[in-house]
């Protein structure tokens, strides 16, 4: 495990490519989260998804929330208080947030706890033969998207292999990296703790 006086700033951006590639990336498609949904329905909950605000996000991104069906609502990491990126600059995890409330995960008052519960849910999911199963055979073994996801870890913006094992490998990698130095990027302004 890193600790603070091992956690550089070059570690920490080298760790924001992987997070992007693997985790917002990955579970940010609604390919994916039909998925989940599918594996783990729900008769209130619904993933959505809106072009983001520009003042708050990097443009052409997207902004991920939950449709509540029962009382036609949106719950939004956003208006929820939980997502600032005025005050966290890094904070992209709104599909994190999105998660977390489609599973009924209580999303915690500290930025750390919270980014620990999120990687929790990531083994959890993971976890789920049936779900890596539905994964493996209804998006990564189509030859059709071979070019669906960008390896941002890449400087040349090659594509994620499509081979489950590897995706899985790196995803896993990614949050053990995350719980143990990663965090730091999405607190603040995303610098490297002072040794």
């Amino acid at each position: 495990m890193v600790g603070k006086e091992q956690c550089s700033q070059r570690k920490l951006n080298s760790f924001s490519k992987k997070h992007y590639t693997y985790i917002n990336q990955i579970f940010g498609d609604m390919a994916v989260r039909e998925i989940i949904a599918e594996k783990f329905p729900d008769k209130c909950y619904e993933f959505d998804v809106a072009k983001a605000d520009e003042a708050d996000f990097d443009a052409d991104s997207d902004h991920h929330f939950i449709y509540n069906k029962k009382n036609n609502t949106y719950i939004c990491s956003i208006e929820e208080g939980y997502q600032d990126t005025s005050v966290n600059v890094n904070d992209t995890l709104c599909q994190s947030y999105s998660l977390m409330s489609y599973f009924r995960i209580k999303i915690a008052p500290t930025r750390k706890r919270r980014q620990m519960d999120m990687i929790k849910m990531f083994r959890t999911l993971l976890a789920d033969v049936d779900f890596v199963m539905f994964l493996d055979r209804d998006l990564i073994r189509h030859k059709k998207n071979n070019k669906l996801w960008k390896d941002y870890t890449n400087s040349e913006n090659k594509y994620v292999i499509m081979d489950i094992n590897h995706i899985l490998q790196n995803i896993k990698n990614v949050l053990d990296d995350w719980e143990s130095y990663g965090y730091y990027f999405f607190i603040g302004k995303g610098v490297a703790p002072s040794s």
